[in-house]
């Protein structure tokens, strides 16, 4: 099929008729979905776009409680910047295998897993659909911090990342980090570490834009009706042991040493207001990276890419100009 829109961002201005009946469409005819299998032989879900004359490809690694599905615009946006795009859903997420009893819990075993998972996928699914291609790594959130251990331990493999919002020390709801890892430590440690973390109350279908890590209500309104259809899509708590992991990797995220191992180009970009990570980690963080560049986006919160058309214009010419120069 042709595609009538060509420019990004998708406009706000009929946002979701626009993705319904255009965008989706045209990105349903040239994806092609299925499953790996993850470090330990589980079912890992993917979806790939490949595109004639790509100039890269781009491998999206999304944040905690997202998917796949969450991140359709900016898949399309990478295609109209003339590059194949691959995307999966983490373990615990999306159409992914899951460890807590709970499908709207996020857990894990070892943060480990999650690197482990994307080491298969670039080499099993990316590597063979790219070749002689630059292989660019974009990541969001959690997804941020899984991109840092990869690039710490994996030199060599991407030639360029963008990091947006990375998780280098996540929040704890007000809780110092200190005793909330202690307290998740003890849940582990009695056999309840797949547990909800007390707190977390699930999905809440009537959730507004105003309460999110969006700032346009077009876009956050466009995915949450699909978590709304979709119980996959409706995750929304963490795990104890999810909890334990995601505050001890930030050691990790910050080792010099380890920084050190990142020769390539990393943009990291970072929205003026983020309840969901610490940005003064980040600072510190890119401060480590040999060749590190940070730009921070006005009107935006933890989700960039779900801010309004200026902001949003901004952050994908800041993104394009990066790979490309």
């Amino acid at each position: 099929m042709e595609l009538k829109i060509k420019e990004i961002p998708v406009s706000e201005v009929g946002y979701a008729e626009k993705m319904k009946d255009q965008i989706e469409p045209f990105l349903e005819k040239i994806r092609k979905e299925d499953f790996f299998r993850g470090h330990d032989g589980k079912d890992i879900h993917f979806e790939k776009y490949l595109i004639p004359d790509a100039l890269a490809s781009v491998t999206i690694v999304h944040g905690f409680t997202e998917s796949a599905e969450k991140f359709r615009e900016m898949v399309f946006n990478f295609i109209v910047m003339g590059f194949n795009v691959f995307i999966y859903d983490q373990r615990g997420h999306g159409k992914s295998f899951r460890y807590a009893p709970d499908p709207q819990t996020v857990s894990i075993v070892r943060f480990d897993e999650y690197v482990e998972d994307l080491d298969i996928f670039v080499h099993s699914v990316v590597k063979p659909d790219s070749a002689g291609l630059p292989l660019y790594l974009y990541s969001h959130s959690m997804g941020g911090a899984v991109s840092i251990q990869y690039l710490q331990t994996h030199p060599g493999v991407f030639d360029k990342a963008v990091l947006s919002a990375p998780m280098v020390l996540c929040r704890t709801a007000g809780l110092p980090q200190g005793l909330a890892l202690a307290i998740a430590r003890v849940f582990c440690a009695i056999g309840k570490g797949h547990d909800t973390v007390m707190g977390f109350h699930g999905f809440d279908p009537n959730k507004t834009y105003v309460d999110s890590n969006m700032t346009s209500k077009a876009r956050f309104n466009y995915y949450h009706d699909k978590k709304k259809a979709h119980k996959e899509y409706q995750t929304a708590n963490a795990s104890y042991r999810w909890l334990k992991e995601a505050v001890t990797v930030a050691k990790k995220n910050l080792d010099p040493a380890r920084c050190a191992n990142i020769k390539i180009p990393v943009l990291l970009c970072q929205p003026e207001e983020d309840g969901s990570v610490v940005s003064e980690k980040e600072d510190e963080f890119i401060a480590l990276i040999p060749d590190g560049k940070l730009v921070r986006f006005p009107a935006s919160r933890h989700e960039i890419y779900g801010s309004g058309d200026a902001t949003v214009l901004e952050y994908l010419k800041t993104i394009e100009s990066f790979y490309k120069a």
